[in-house]
């Protein structure tokens, strides 16, 4: 009996699933977005209205300031490309990044209501 063998794509570099807040810079205007997932390559992200393959614009999140290429649509989503690859340092630094966003936003939402109730409002 032979032994069927399903054939799967292998990507270029494995990706590092992230949920973090961004802006994707384009031609047709600014959107807010979410960076989905990341590797030397590119990026995953998710955006209110995706653009179309082969756009280019300017991404956003964190440490990332990166211009970027369209490479595929989905419903709500953009897989896009570095113009020049980065290396597996600053996938690394941007995993950290994730780590300490949760205690970065605990921190602003503490200084917002100290803010707040010490009578300066919020900023």
């Amino acid at each position: 009996m032979e032994q069927q063998r399903l054939e799967t794509a292998e990507r270029a570099a494995p990706r590092l699933p992230l949920s973090l807040p961004g802006t994707l810079l384009a031609v047709t205007g600014n959107q807010n977005c979410i960076l989905v997932n990341l590797s030397r390559t590119g990026v995953l992200i998710a955006l209110p209205e995706p653009l179309k393959v082969g756009a280019e614009g300017y991404l956003r999140c964190g440490p990332i300031d990166h211009f970027m290429v369209v490479t595929r649509q989905q419903t709500g989503m953009n897989a896009l490309s570095f113009d020049i690859p980065v290396d597996d340092h600053f996938v690394f630094g941007i995993r950290q990044y994730q780590e300490g966003q949760a205690e970065r936003e605990q921190e602003e939402m503490i200084e917002a209501v100290m803010a707040w109730t010490s009578g300066k409002g919020l900023r």
